[in-house]
């Protein structure tokens, strides 16, 4: 049985983008509470933990959440316009849905990112991140944002909001450093659509693969977490509106289900294990360093999934990425799964998690873990006989502390996120859609009377806006047949 590209089941998209929220919460639990977990064993001498082994380390270890958000990036903001250029043949139609698009995204991320920033300058007035800023934590004292007088944390806000877009630094919240290539990288997609809409199936196939390899062969920084994950959601999108193709993947189902996808996955996350740090700890992770990152063994070169120069470990787990998206686009099955209703609901409130969570970590989960007060705590100094004294930090209370924040903290994100959803995003979509019919011509009725007046066409109006003249008796408004 054929399968038609527009019945062909995407809901998948949504249940990936759930588990990837669930994804972004479980590697800062990690981070803040038991870093370790971003190593192959606690120690050179100890027996890795279960969660520190090779497939089980990739949710706790991170570097996966925001390629994953990249790669959906480029899937959903190619994906309707495809559609429309060549499944129903309306260029057009396609070239006005990027122009829509466009214009909805920068509204769409500024104005939650700008209200979950002054959540967080509230709760830093109140002197909420105290517990934070004196744990010992590195990571989590590294995103709290420092005390400072209430005027200097107003100018700092102002700051915040403006460098959140133009060098990714947000000191009240650390984690939308993501906003603005994320941003940037959707508007890449809209720019390689308009200028490849009206090209034939094959040749827009190639622009995405050499962008693709060209964003693989560049070594600067993060474009293998998005300028090639935007690729290759925009790749998969015009793979899922080809025919053909579609054909292929449903007549071949047990083959790809049962024996491609798994070693793909197999293959991908193995190289996705790659640890952070300590890799020597342990033979499987000595060996990855030793194929992909140093394989002449005097750092002369590199390999070609982990080029020279190039950040090993968001190399590894970009690949494991790739493998995973292609995997989901060729698997009925993975698809169906990902489409159950309750990762839908983890997906529909994803943008959500990641905007609040990290406020909500930083405050009631560290309360809990090191107490409310953040004392007692002393600064570093010199002891009465004058010597220098080593900074003390706050320590955990307990691993019952621990697992109580991990659940406290799950609890209060997602109800947050839902209400985030019902009340702010639902205002921010609205503003959205207002400012979209101020801007846009009608659909209906082609361009109309506001748009013909501004240019000068308006009722009443010649072509140069001068007031047009009464007909004389007999004169005719047209040429004659």
């Amino acid at each position: 049985m054929s399968a038609r590209p527009n019945q062909r089941n995407i809901k998948w998209v949504e249940g990936l983008r759930g588990i990837t929220s669930v994804l972004v919460i479980v590697t800062h639990i990690s981070r803040a509470l038991d870093f370790p977990l971003f190593w192959p064993a606690d120690s050179p001498d100890a027996s890795p933990r279960l969660l520190q082994l090779p497939y089980l380390r990739i949710p706790w270890q991170g570097r996966i959440g925001v390629p994953i958000f990249a790669f959906l990036t480029g899937f959903v903001c190619s994906y309707k316009p495809l559609k429309l250029a060549y499944q129903q043949g309306n260029a057009p139609a396609a070239l006005k849905s990027v122009a829509r698009s466009a214009f909805r995204r920068p509204p769409r991320l500024v104005l939650p990112a700008l209200i979950a920033t002054f959540i967080s300058f509230v709760m830093s007035c109140l002197g909420a991140y105290k517990a934070s800023n004196h744990c010992d934590s590195f990571w989590v004292r590294f995103d709290a944002p420092d005390p400072l007088p209430f005027n200097e944390n107003v100018q700092r806000l102002f700051r915040t909001s403006l460098t959140t877009w133009t060098n990714t630094e947000n000191l009240f919240d650390r984690h939308q450093w993501a906003m603005r290539p994320l941003l940037i990288g959707a508007f890449q997609v809209y720019i390689v659509l308009a200028a490849t809409i009206g090209m034939r199936f094959k040749y827009r196939m190639l622009v995405h693969v050499l962008l693709i390899l060209y964003w693989l062969m560049n070594v600067n920084a993060l474009t293998e977490t998005f300028g090639a994950m935007l690729a290759l959601g925009t790749l998969l999108a015009e793979l899922a509106q080809h025919r053909p193709t579609q054909n292929f993947i449903t007549s071949h189902q047990r083959l790809l289900n049962f024996v491609v996808v798994p070693l793909i996955m197999l293959f991908g996350g193995f190289i996705g294990s790659y640890p952070a740090e300590h890799e020597d700890w342990r033979s499987w992770s000595q060996t990855l360093h030793n194929i992909l990152i140093d394989p002449a063994g005097d750092g002369s070169r590199g390999s070609l999934i982990v080029p020279k120069g190039t950040d090993i470990q968001r190399r590894t787990s970009a690949f494991f990425i790739m493998c995973t998206a292609v995997s989901l686009f060729l698997s009925p099955l993975f698809q169906k799964l990902l489409s159950h209703r309750l990762l839908i609901w983890l997906g529909h409130h994803s943008f959500a998690v990641y905007l609040v969570h990290g406020t909500i970590l930083r405050t009631v989960g560290i309360w809990i873990v090191y107490g409310i007060t953040g004392e007692p705590w002393e600064p570093a100094g010199k002891n009465e006989d004058g010597t220098p004294r080593e900074q003390e930090w706050l320590h955990p209370k307990g691993r019952p502390h621990k697992m109580v924040a991990i659940l406290v903290f799950t609890a209060l994100t997602y109800t947050a996120a839902w209400a985030w959803m019902r009340w702010v995003d639902t205002a921010c979509a609205r503003a959205t859609q207002w400012l979209e019919k101020k801007v846009f011509e009608d659909d209906e009725g082609g361009e109309g009377r506001a748009g013909l007046a501004e240019k000068g066409y308006g009722q009443g109006a010649v072509g140069n806006g001068a007031p047009q003249r009464p007909l004389l008796d007999g004169e005719r408004t047209a040429p004659p047949p």
